[in-house]
This record gives C-alpha cells, structure tokens and sequence, in this order.
C-alpha cells in the first residue's frame, strides 16, 4: 500500500479510495502513488497479449493518462483498480484492432524473430511453451486472468487481492480455484512455465 508523509514525518499508508479522493481535489502526487501501485499489473496485461515491452509501456501510458482524465467518472474511489483495469483492457483491445488494421493494410504479416540460442529445437518448443500459456490465459475471462496475474506475476495473496478489488476474499479464492482448474486441465504440466513473479511477505 503506498504511503505517503503525514504530520511529523510519520508515513502513513493510504488505501486507493483514498488516494483517488485527493487526486480529485488536485493532488498528483497522490495520483503518481496509483500509478506507481498499479503500473505493473497494467503493462503485464499488455505483454500478456503478445505486445513488446515498448508498445506496452505505450498502452499503459496511454492506460493511466484516461484514468486521471476520467477520474471524475468513477463511481466508487474504493473500486479503483477494477475499473482501472477495464480502462486497460479496452485499450489493449484497441491496440489490437489498430494492429489487425495496419497488418491488413500492409498486406504483411510480420512475426517477431525467435531469439537465437544456438538450440533451434529448444528454441521453437520454448516459443511452443509460452505460446501454449499465454493462449491459455487468454482464454480464461477476464475476472479469472486478472486474479491469476495478481496471484502469480504480482504474487498478491488472495487477501490483498480482495482488497486491491474491493471484493469478498471468498469470491477471489473461487475465481482463483477455477482459473487454475482450467489451466490445469489446458496446460498439464506446462503450468509450471506461467510467468510467476516471486510471492510477497504477507
């Protein structure tokens, strides 16, 4: 949770609500402690969909400047990351389309280069791999990748996911057991090549 100085120095830990509700009233600083706390989850949204690492940091700039334009607009401070993560979900669609668009219009279909290893059979069963995973997830919907992705490449625990979504932890664990059923049964063993980012302390 980010912090930010209270009276004396002391730092004091501010929930999104709360962060939301002083970037309203003109503080940009507190909107720069969202970004910071969210910015992560939103450029791996990207990635996930094939995107290099530039063109994500494009789509969650991009993200991030609708957030803080459309502030205003959301309804509940305390839903923050939910709706910020739909803001990023509908761009990443965006950037799809637009890509589909150019694709079309070049007459190209342009596939980035496998990275050369000097072990071309472990080169393309590798790219097999993460081919395989990421269809995988993108097959889960949308309420089942984003807890997946806050588990396993934010290594949230599944209460501070019920809060980062301001939803019952019960409903989070569902969506989790489910996701991971499916990944199962889709991936066998291939689950253990899910992009996992180390789980934080609780």
């Amino acid at each position: 949770m980010a912090t930010m100085l209270g009276q004396g120095g002391t730092k004091v830990a501010r929930s999104d609500a709360e962060l939301v509700q002083r970037a309203r009233a003109g503080d940009r600083e507190a909107f720069g402690m969202l970004v910071e706390r969210h910015r992560r989850t939103v450029f791996v949204m990207a990635v996930q969909r094939g995107y290099d690492h530039d063109v994500a940091e494009d789509v969650a700039q991009e993200v991030f400047l609708k957030a803080y334009q459309h502030l205003e607009n959301l309804g509940e401070p305390e839903a923050f990351a939910r709706w910020l993560y739909g803001i990023a979900h509908h761009a990443i669609s965006d950037q799809g389309r637009k890509r589909v668009r150019r694709r079309e219009f070049s007459g190209l279909e342009q596939a980035p280069e496998p990275a050369e290893t000097g072990d071309a059979a472990g080169d393309l069963e590798r790219n097999e791999t993460r081919r395989q995973v990421f269809k995988a997830l993108d097959d889960l919907n949308e309420e089942q990748r984003l807890v997946v992705m806050l588990r396993y490449i934010e290594g949230l625990s599944p209460r501070e996911i019920a809060e980062r979504l301001a939803e019952p932890r019960g409903t989070i664990r569902s969506r989790l057991h489910h996701a991971l059923s499916f990944l199962q049964a889709a991936l066998g063993d291939r689950t253990a090549h899910l992009p996992v980012r180390e789980e934080r302390a609780p």
